[in-house]
């Protein structure tokens, strides 16, 4: 989290980042081949799986995953850096166990793995995951699955918000246009992709945010009567 300077930022806090808004859910999403035992985070273990590059805020939020497994050497996962496409092959090839993604949903990389070959998707939940999410308050719980994907069952994961974010030197009133725009015309927002579907007012300007709101911000979201 660069504003604390925890994770990957650890000694680099950014005490000037500042929340605008959030916006949609992008959950911890692991697919595996449909023929695959591997069903819930234990299942991971020792497996080949692609789990991004250093540096990244995927491959950050699975060294918290593996951190708060306990796992030992042996049965940590066989990190893989893949992406796009070569990623998709892999999977389905059996190169690699399973693959690690990010994103909102659905997803056109999720569909683009399903139409590659059958997958599912991987549960991640349980007493490691309970801890991960009540330490670290910018993650939050979620569901993959269902309607979006053709599956059966919804599938239990975490994630965290994609925010828009700014600096506190931003003219406040740059950042009340923005706010005010997005806020009296969320119902067209909300029409511009399926993962925006879902948006409401009171989430967007409450939930998932990592830094405090921009004063221009705060400002607008009283005048439209959303904040006391």
């Amino acid at each position: 989290m660069p504003y604390t300077g925890n994770g990957p930022w650890i000694g680099r806090p950014f005490r000037g980042l500042r929340s605008v808004v959030s916006l949609y859910p992008e959950l911890v999403t692991v697919i595996v081949r449909a023929d695959s035992r591997i069903h819930d985070l234990p299942d991971l273990a020792g497996r080949r799986v692609n789990v991004g590059s250093q540096g990244s805020g995927t491959r950050a939020t699975w060294d918290a995953i593996e951190a708060e497994a306990g796992w030992s050497n042996g049965q940590r996962v066989q990190p893989v850096k893949l992406r796009g496409s070569a990623a998709t092959s892999a999977l389905c090839s059996g190169e690699i166990d399973a693959s690690l993604m990010i994103v909102g949903h659905p997803s056109p990389l999720v569909s683009a793995q399903q139409t590659a070959c059958a997958v599912n998707f991987v549960a991640i939940d349980g007493p490691a995951i309970d801890k991960l999410v009540h330490d670290h308050p910018y993650y939050q719980r979620g569901r993959i699955g269902g309607a979006a994907y053709g599956a059966a069952a919804e599938v239990p994961t975490f994630g965290v918000r994609a925010t828009l974010v700014t600096s506190a030197s931003v003219d406040a009133r740059i950042v009340g246009v923005i706010a005010k725009e997005l806020l009296t015309h969320l119902a067209e927002l909300r029409t511009l992709h399926s993962a925006l579907g879902g948006l409401t007012a009171g989430e967007m300007i409450n939930s998932g945010l990592t830094a405090p709101l921009h004063p221009g911000a705060a400002h607008v979201y009283e005048e439209l009567e959303l904040r006391d």
